[in-house]
């Protein structure tokens, strides 16, 4: 694997355009970050972590218990450990990114088979990062839960015809 630090010296450097050179590293280091994850492979996933990082994954709990504010990085573990417990990932993969300074946005492609029904389920995750000094310290998670909430039961949910 690829190792992507940041030397102390990159940190305060920026381009004759005032942007930071962290941009390009911090690609290629989320990149890492992903596959790692997708491959089950949790502690490298976590390198770029702080310690102290805050994670929130605007999921519904009651389906995704794992998932919802966490915080630190062993609490993150765990979250990871248990959605490979839950899921086969058969792929996640960034179909967009974009980095500026140290922040990070990405929309991945997830291919999950369900571990106790072997349903396949496929969605699209927003994922945005902040860092501090070249570690995540910020990790926010959006899904559309209710495409994924349906895939998950393997139902689709009966709305009111009559809305309010």
């Amino acid at each position: 694997m690829r190792q992507y630090l940041v030397p102390a010296h990159y940190a305060g450097c920026l381009s004759r355009w005032g942007q930071r050179v962290l941009d390009k590293t911090l690609r290629g280091r989320l990149y890492d970050l992903y596959a790692a994850y997708a491959e089950g492979r949790i502690d490298d996933a976590l390198v770029s972590f702080d310690e102290e990082v805050t994670m929130t994954s605007h999921a519904p709990v009651d389906v995704f218990p794992y998932l919802g504010r966490k915080q630190g990085k062993a609490a993150i573990a765990a979250t990871m450990r248990s959605a490979h417990s839950a899921f086969e990932y058969l792929s996640y993969t960034p179909v967009f990114m974009v980095t500026e300074n140290e922040t990070a946005a990405a929309i991945v492609l997830a291919r999950l088979r369900q571990r106790t029904t072997n349903r396949i389920i496929q969605l699209f995750v927003a994922d945005f990062f902040r860092l501090e000094n070249g570690r995540i310290v910020e990790f926010r998670e959006f899904m559309d839960s209710f495409d994924a909430v349906q895939q998950v039961l393997g139902r689709e949910i009966e709305l009111s015809k009559n809305p309010r």
